[in-house]
């Protein structure tokens, strides 16, 4: 059985490697407390192996395999170039031969990618908005499925509560999304209407990610030309 295997996180690596003081502000990025910089040190030393086998967030490695032997192989070649940079892994922070995973706020298996229920769940319970801190902090964890939804962008364009209630749904909804294979070609479909435009990468058939953007008046004029 073809399966999604193996999970590797790495604490702190990015934090290890010194930087050329004249490089730094190429890595910075904002948040509420200040700047910040940072260097992708793992997606450099493992570039060999991005999009085969290992996929990397920051210090985050998911390695994934069709069989456990295959596992075992695409195991040791991260290890031999880990150890080869002088990188060291917190086996407590590991996880081995798994079916199905937490990853990124995703539930990830052989069948596909799909969201977490427990963030789902915190979508369905939240409250109407009464202000505009609180409508932002839902758009933002809503937002986080959005390639999940079908036209996310024009359903939450419209602040109403038949949009709030509507997102609800749709991420209740969502459907566990293909897991992308290289060596196959994709197709795109696209849609357009007054409101907005929209589109899905498919491939064999199964959706790999939903992408819409919703129209002012100036811009929707043009679909019906």
């Amino acid at each position: 059985m073809e399966a999604l295997r193996g999970l590797q996180t790495f604490e702190c690596t990015y934090h290890q490697i010194a930087m050329e003081e004249s490089d730094q502000y190429k890595t910075a990025f904002q948040t509420h407390f200040g700047h910040f910089e940072y260097k992708a040190t793992m997606n450099y030393i493992l570039a060999a192996l991005l999009r085969k086998y290992v996929v990397v967030f920051i210090d985050d490695i998911l390695i994934y395999s069709k069989t456990f032997e295959d596992h075992m192989v695409h195991l040791q070649s991260v290890f031999e170039i880990l150890l080869q940079h002088g990188f060291k892994i917190r086996l407590s922070k590991c996880s081995f031969a798994q079916r199905q995973l937490k990853y990124l706020g995703h539930i990830i298996s052989a069948v596909g990618v799909a969201t977490d229920p427990s963030k789902v769940l915190v979508v369905q319970n939240w409250p109407v908005p009464t202000t505009l801190k609180e409508l932002r902090g839902f758009f933002s964890l809503a937002g986080y499925y959005r390639r999940f939804v079908k036209h996310f962008g024009i359903i939450a364009n419209s602040i109403t509560d038949q949009a709030f209630q509507a997102l609800k749904q749709a991420l209740t909804q969502a459907p566990v999304l293909a897991l992308p294979d290289f060596t196959k070609p994709f197709t795109v479909e696209t849609d357009a209407f007054d409101k907005g435009i929209g589109a899905v990468l498919q491939q064999d058939g199964h959706p790999i990610a939903y992408i819409s953007k919703a129209l002012g008046p100036k811009k929707s004029r043009f679909i019906h030309l």
